[in-house]
């Protein structure tokens, strides 16, 4: 019997979406040696599903009142910005940003409510009125007869970033698959070691200071073989709507309606044919677009397009839909905590940034928690790299 080779890390981080990978990368900037395992390609489910808003929290404020959750996410378009200009511990200057702000548009019934929001002292610097000079194609209609605000919360593409990060740490993330050539030993509560087999049939024992938890949803399953009941994990889960069509015009928007969400967040990407993608959330892809069915889902869309913006034809358009979950820590109520989420339980870090745009602030948390390198040091591991996953619209 071949004898274990043992590997030492700082920190081992379990996931492969952009919390892992930022943290990573964080963690690397900082000197720690790092390892990053994930069973899936790199951004799969979450992150790629994402329509890559990097929310500032004026959606959530719209109301007139600045919440804990827009407080929250207040500095993270700086942050990310900054990380698009090479700027930081994370270099996303290779990543694309698909628009520099969102469009906030509103139903006629709130629009009194809305214009005086965007008057308020609070929103100076971080909104502006549209000249209507100045509309977007999407709202160039005589027909649209509100009014349109800028909104400084920038919208990048997922897929970029998701590459972007798995540059900075592509030596260190290796795809593997848990129960088959991967498993984890734990004692009371604690990580005691991950055991790998390699490619080559040799077995690997790797111990670290820390273990993060950074895998969305499948962090359920690995606090429950670890034997971690708290925290527990919610999920939360979307129905979203793709409308296909090429020369489609760019439409990065929020639509203010009378509830506490918006009716419809809308994204525009490219698919891998260069056809145009309008990716639309919003309240239409949560409970009662999740309790639709696929072809009930588009139907609702249609209506809803028809009804905000029957001016724009989408009469030879493909519809279809994505369905998949938000992972977050458990809460009381149900709903969204309002900030990035890291727990610390024995030598595991169970982290869940909540939203995309948090992501900065959860490895500034982990990196908090984890602190300075050990000089714990251990050579490449003879298992595959994971490759990168595919947007929603690009699945078969």
């Amino acid at each position: 019997m071949s004898e274990i080779r043992q590997a030492e890390y700082d920190t081992v981080i379990i996931g492969g979406g952009v919390a892992a990978l930022w943290t990573a990368n964080v963690l690397k900037n900082a000197g720690q040696s790092i390892l990053v395992l994930t069973n899936a390609p790199l951004g799969d489910g979450q992150s790629l599903a994402a329509q890559g808003v990097i929310h500032g929290g004026l959606k959530y404020a719209v109301g007139g009142k600045l919440t804990d959750s827009s407080e929250a996410l207040a500095a993270m378009p700086g942050r990310w910005l900054a990380a698009m200009r090479g700027e930081g511990p994370v270099d996303l200057s290779d990543a694309r940003l698909l628009c520099d702000h969102q469009v906030m548009w509103s139903l006629p019934s709130v629009m009194s409510q809305v214009v005086s929001f965007f008057g308020s002292k609070a929103l100076r610097g971080r909104s502006a009125s549209i000249a209507r000079e100045n509309y977007p194609a999407v709202f160039d209609s005589p027909d649209y007869k509100g009014k349109l605000f800028r909104v400084d919360e920038p919208v990048v593409d997922p897929v970029s970033i998701i590459k972007a990060l798995a540059r900075g740490v592509a030596a260190e993330t290796y795809l593997i698959a848990w129960g088959k050539n991967a498993s984890i030993s734990s004692k009371n509560g604690s990580v005691d070691s991950i055991h790998l087999t390699e490619d080559k049939g040799e077995s690997i024992e790797v111990r670290a200071d820390h273990y993060v938890l950074a895998a969305g949803a499948g962090n359920g399953g690995i606090l429950s073989e670890i034997g971690i009941a708290s925290p527990a994990m919610q999920l939360r889960p979307l129905h979203q709507l793709i409308i296909r069509k090429r020369g489609l015009p760019d439409f990065f928007s929020v639509c203010v309606g009378t509830g506490p969400k918006p009716p419809l967040v809308s994204t525009t990407h490219v698919d891998s044919e260069g056809r145009t993608i309008w990716y639309i959330g919003g309240d239409i892809a949560e409970q009662e677009g999740v309790a639709r069915t696929e072809a009930e889902q588009i139907m609702a869309g249609k209506a809803l397009f028809a009804k905000l913006l029957p001016w724009v034809d989408l009469s030879d358009a493909e519809w279809f839909t994505w369905r998949g979950n938000r992972a977050e820590p458990l809460t009381g109520t149900g709903d969204r905590p309002s900030g990035a989420y890291c727990e610390t339980v024995g030598n595991v870090l169970i982290a869940w940034p909540t939203k995309l745009a948090l992501a900065p602030d959860l490895a500034d948390k982990v990196l908090q928690e984890t602190g300075n390198s050990s000089g714990a040091k251990s050579p490449p591991l003879v298992l595959a790299h994971p490759p990168p996953g595919k947007a929603p619209w690009d699945l078969p």
